[in-house]
């Protein structure tokens, strides 16, 4: 029995897999006492084993998993990072990066906004301060970004072909909306059912203004730098996307923003403004909606864009307003 159980634990170790955590900053400089646990997820458990990474920012654990391994790592000072899904059928060498808390401030933060452009083939300025169109289309008063949309209708979703299954899909639509006390339109039908191609373009009123994309740790909850950059910024961005093929958004960029700029005599920068963008601008372009989460900061010159989660200058109640990461 004794040497039964001896072979089981010896071909338990030999099936372990290693997760090696290298524990690391935004400097890049290795994080010592960092909290690491490390779950090994099964069938209805988790086999977790916790640790403190050491000098060198290292931590090693090992396990066996059916359906993935995921990390949590916390240190005091530092913003928290989680890896999920990792591959259970191999050894994991995983870098994570522990972003510094320096100095959390008051900005306009709004997360999985849908702002629709009021109609296509215009530009229409949008205000961060109001996340509103500059009026006369909205309550905005400056125009921080310019947006326009290029929209096609390149014809009906295979299933709709046909044309007595469309009227049967129309009439269920008109039903349906009848029932909900909605407005049923045939352009509401096509937006709904149709293929539709289109481009989404971004640009900016004054010169110096403009985004420039970076990388984001998508895994922690402080994704960009601390700091948006003093240079590198471009002056229009494009993109092309359409209804009925999903590449799948890019989830691990996002953007800074340069805005209301002054400039000098000499076309030197006076003053600016500077906010984030998290992920990619998304666009319907059946019905002109985009998607994105933005940080903006009303401080002229300050190019600090860690956000504290307690002070968004958007009032609670706003729809958006529940930002949680910094």
């Amino acid at each position: 029995m004794k040497a039964t159980a001896l072979f089981l634990l010896l071909c338990s170790s030999l099936m372990a897999y290693e997760v090696k955590v290298r524990v690391i900053d935004d400097r890049d400089r290795p994080v010592a006492g960092a909290n690491v646990s490390v779950f090994f997820v099964k069938q209805g458990k988790s086999d977790k084993m916790i640790g403190v990474s050491g000098s060198d920012g290292l931590y090693f654990a090992y396990g066996q998993s059916t359906l993935g391994v995921d990390i949590i790592i916390e240190c005091l000072g530092h913003y928290p990072s989680r890896v999920e899904n990792l591959d259970n059928k191999m050894n994991h060498d995983v870098v994570v990066v522990l972003p510094r808390v320096l100095n959390p401030t008051s900005l306009f933060a709004l997360t999985a906004f849908y702002p629709k452009i009021p109609s296509p083939s215009q530009w229409y300025g949008f205000d961060f301060e109001t996340a509103d169109w500059v009026a006369p289309h909205g309550k905005g008063k400056t125009v921080d970004v310019l947006f326009r949309y290029m929209t096609e209708f390149q014809g009906w979703r295979d299933e709709l072909v046909d044309p007595k299954e469309r009227e049967r899909i129309m009439a269920l639509n008109r039903a349906r909306d009848s029932r909900l006390k909605e407005e049923w339109s045939f352009e509401k039908f096509k937006a709904e059912h149709g293929k539709w191609g289109g481009v989404l373009e971004i640009a900016f009123p004054g010169k110096e203004e403009g985004l420039a994309e970076r990388k984001f740790t998508q895994y922690s909850e402080m994704k960009m730098l601390h700091y948006a950059p003093s240079d590198g910024y471009v002056t229009a961005w494009r993109y092309t996307t359409n209804t009925y093929f999903y590449p799948g958004s890019r989830r691990n960029v996002g953007f800074f923003l340069r805005t209301r700029v002054r400039l000098d005599k000499d076309g030197g920068v006076v003053s600016a403004n500077y906010a984030k963008v998290y992920g990619d601008f998304a666009f319907n372009p059946a019905t002109g909606k985009m998607s994105f989460s933005y940080y903006f900061n009303p401080v002229s010159n300050d190019r600090n864009l860690e956000f504290d989660p307690k002070r968004n200058l958007f009032p609670k109640d706003k729809q958006g307003a529940n930002v949680r990461d910094p």
